[in-house]
Order: structure tokens, then sequence, then C-alpha cells
């Protein structure tokens, strides 16, 4: 009887705060992931790759360069990432994120356009990242990571275009392959990020500028 009664309690006990027990365990497990995720060391990371991405888009069009200053490459890329402006500049208009990126390519900017293009990458990702400058951040949206790795993609369909009217960033074979490259990598790990905050978080793929006119893509805001 004894047997009975303590196999009933059990199920009785089990009814009742299984779901709360699973409720508990996926805030943990949820808890976790977000513990292990630092949008900060992430968004540095991406921020070192820009810094290379663009000292090889001025080896590549040191025309580009000439448009912007007079000093080496290396001391302008110095001066676009740690100068004290805010990723604003007078010579793009202080446009940043998407607006920088549809600057870079528009027909009627005839400025520098790797300036435009790197502070459009590098201000998107930092409002992804949840960052309000690049020391201090919160929880991104992984929705926000999502719609920043389609834009990525869509800066390398708009670059990598074969035979294009405006050939914009018009770089040789093995400057392609770098910028591709970079650029491929970037949004993946920017992708992974996303998942990595939610799993059911789409994974991005990559525009194929051969399928579709890339001229006609526009970037999507957050």
């Amino acid at each position: 009887m004894l047997k009975c009664f303590l196999i009933f309690a059990l199920a009785v006990f089990t009814c009742i705060f299984s779901p709360q027990l699973t409720f508990a365990a996926t805030i943990h497990k949820t808890n976790t992931t977000l513990s292990k995720f630092n949008a900060k060391e992430s968004f540095s990371l991406h921020s070192s790759a820009l810094r290379a991405l663009m000292l090889d888009f001025y080896e590549c069009q040191p025309q580009a360069l000439q448009k912007s200053t007079k000093v080496s490459k290396e001391e302008f890329v110095q001066w676009v990432f740690e100068g004290p402006f805010s990723w604003r500049f007078d010579a793009i208009k202080n446009v940043q994120s998407i607006e920088a990126l549809a600057l870079s390519f528009s027909q009627a900017y005839q400025g520098d356009r790797v300036l435009p293009l790197i502070t459009g990458l590098y201000t998107m990702l930092l409002q992804a990242y949840g960052g309000k400058n690049e020391y201090t951040f919160k929880v991104p949206n992984p929705q926000n990571l999502s719609i920043a790795t389609r834009n990525i993609d869509i800066v390398t369909a708009k670059l990598l275009m074969e035979n294009q009217e405006n050939n914009y960033f018009d770089v040789n074979e093995t400057c392609r392959i770098k910028v591709r490259q970079a650029l491929n990598e970037l949004a993946k790990q920017v992708n992974i990020d996303a998942s990595k905050i939610d799993s059911s978080t789409q994974t991005s793929k990559l525009i194929n500028p051969l399928e579709k006119d890339a001229n006609t893509i526009e970037f999507i805001p957050f």
C-alpha cells in the first residue's frame, strides 16, 4: 500500500513540476549561450577585419586614396579608425550605415568610394551588435545581425559584378579574390553570432551577382 502511494505521489510531483523544470532549463540554456557570447569581442574582431580590408582596397586602388588624402594608406586608415570623429566625415556628408553603403555605389558620387564603404560596414555592424560605441554594447537583436549579414552579401555582389556598366570599384583579379574572401568571412562570422543568440535565425545565402542585376538590389534597414 505504501509502495503504491509513493508511486502515485511521484507521478503527481512529475506532472506538476515538470513544465516548470523544463522552462527553467530552457532559461538556463539561453542564459548560458548568451554568457558565452560577447558582442564587444565579436565586434572588435570585425573592426580589425574591416581595417585590413580598407588597407587592401587602398593598395588595389591608390587613386581612391588620393581623393581623400596625401598621407600614406596606413596613416589615413589609422585616422579613420582611431580619430575623434565618431565615424562622421564631412567628405561623405556624415552619412553612416546603409546610407553610406549606398553612397559608395552612387553614380553621382565622385569622391573616394572606399571611405563610405568601410564607414557604412563599420557603423552598420556597430548598430547590429547593439553598440552605443565601440566600448559599450547591449545584447544584440539576432534579426539585426541577420540583416547585417544580408547587407554584406549585397556589398559583395555589387563589388564583384562582371561587366557592370559603371564599375566603381575597378580592381584586378587578385584584389577581387581578397575582397571576396574577406567579405564572405565577415558575413559568415556575423551569421554565426546571430545563431549563437537565437539558433532559429535563418542562414543568409550569398547573392550571386550572375543571377540578378546587383545594381537593382537595395540595402536593408534594421
